[in-house]
């Protein structure tokens, strides 16, 4: 593997390049890496105390009673934006929205059930089950798609 710095004043924003032969799992996985380690994190609360979240930690986003949560393996923060917001906000190649109320992290999907006609019924990290709203089934299918090929 070959890494290298280059400085140059042509660069207005930083730039990373992850290069191979072919698209294999050690180019993916290393593309991956390198995008956590500069990825952005949303502030959350929990109490009345602000807590900072990486958005690879995110399992899900969702509403209820007339407030937005954020779900990670630590336990369930609220966020301050609204849905529409934190789906503008995330990055569309690891966010998916599956309903009016939820928005899921593509990584965190273990598995999904389509054994019931029209519905797919999914399984997060956690222990977290879900369901695709029928309207949603075609873009989650299509997100899945994409992030498989990444």
């Amino acid at each position: 593997m070959k890494i290298s710095l280059k400085i140059n004043q042509k660069y207005e924003i930083p730039e990373i390049h992850v290069c191979g032969s072919e698209n294999n799992a050690e180019i993916r996985k290393l593309y991956h890496t390198v995008k956590e380690a500069v990825e952005e994190s949303l502030l959350a609360y929990q109490d009345k105390e602000a807590v900072s979240i990486r958005c690879g930690d995110v399992i899900r986003i969702f509403s209820a009673n007339k407030m937005v949560y954020l779900e990670t393996s630590d336990g369930q923060f609220r966020i301050k934006e609204r849905l529409y917001e934190m789906e503008k906000k995330l990055d569309k190649t690891r966010f998916v929205r599956i309903s009016n109320s939820e928005i899921v992290n593509l990584r965190k999907i273990q598995r999904m059930d389509t054994s019931v006609t029209g519905t797919i019924k999914m399984y997060l990290q956690n222990d977290i089950e879900t369901y695709v709203a029928r309207r949603y089934v075609s873009k989650i299918k299509a997100a899945f798609e994409t992030y498989m090929n990444s």
